[in-house]
């Protein structure tokens, strides 16, 4: 009997601790989600091995493992965006009037667009 239910609840739950615990550092959210993808590889047996292979089984285990792995990139957007909304704070509250002001907020969009393109 398979146990794929406990085994990705598992995954996600390490993964979780290990990320609170990174606290926003990047290298360390990087390397627990790949710890989240070996520990989902480990849980998933390969295709060949699945009894009852079919769409509708691979649909599946693939459909988690996309979504987990989604979650952890996102948690990782996310830090990034942390990481750059406490350097606009430290800028002082930038309107959008006065050119050094635009400036702060195109630079803003620029690397919030980088995220965006990194992460999702």
């Amino acid at each position: 009997m398979t146990e794929f239910s406990k085994a990705v609840a598992g995954c996600i739950a390490s993964w979780g601790k290990r990320a609170a615990a990174c606290n926003g550092d990047i290298e360390c959210l990087e390397r627990s989600a790949k710890e989240l993808r070996e520990c989902l590889d480990s849980a998933f047996p390969d295709s060949k091995k699945v009894e009852l292979e079919s769409d509708k089984v691979n649909y599946l285990l693939s459909s988690v493992f996309f979504l987990a792995n989604r979650l952890s990139k996102a948690n990782q957007g996310l830090a990034e965006f942390d990481r750059l909304m406490q350097s606009i704070e430290k800028s002082g509250k930038a309107s959008r009037d006065g050119k050094e002001n635009r400036k702060l907020y195109a630079k803003f969009h620029k690397d919030l667009d980088e995220i965006l393109g990194r992460y999702f």
